[in-house]
């Protein structure tokens, strides 16, 4: 039986089954929580997913020696497929973001305001998949980072109005 340090690879198979078999607890909670709980439990996954995808990105311009250093384009793109699944949404839906709003009544967001924040995350997202092409093409790290810092700062002006940032 082939052995990795002390333990047989057999002995890990059911140490990783076991870990694996705790992932579905929360999935089963879920179900059982509010629809309010639901919503929020998917738009965290949908968050980590996003996150994933940066990290990713900023790997591989940190060790551009990986071997899957050519999935920089792939990482954008499904940076922004996720973003579309939760991102900027149309107003009449917005709206009701604006109720736990951190500003004080005067500063409430404005259909206006939405729309330009929505354009920014989009002209980022359109920066990004472009930075990340000319990154296959010349390595140009600089202006990937710059795009990654971008798309980052447009998620946050938004964010930073929400009651949890």
């Amino acid at each position: 039986m082939r052995m990795i340090g002390k333990k047989s690879l057999f002995e890990c198979l059911k140490v990783g089954l076991a870990l694996a078999s705790l992932q579905c607890i929360p999935i089963n909670a879920y179900a059982e929580e509010s629809l309010q709980a639901r919503n929020d439990a998917y738009l965290d996954q949908i968050v980590g997913v996003m996150r994933s995808q940066v990290l990713s990105m900023r790997m591989i311009l940190d060790h551009d020696d990986l071997k899957y250093a050519d999935n920089m384009v792939r990482h954008a793109e499904a940076f922004e497929r996720a973003f579309g699944m939760v991102g900027p949404m149309e107003w009449h839906v917005a709206e009701a973001f604006s109720r736990g709003q951190k500003s004080d009544a005067a500063e409430k967001l404005s259909e206006e305001q939405f729309e330009e924040f929505a354009e920014t995350s989009h002209e980022a997202m359109e920066h990004l998949k472009r930075s990340a092409r000319r990154y296959m093409r010349d390595r140009h790290k600089q202006l990937m980072r710059g795009a990654i810092n971008d798309v980052i700062k447009s998620c946050g002006n938004c964010h930073s109005r929400l009651p949890e940032g």
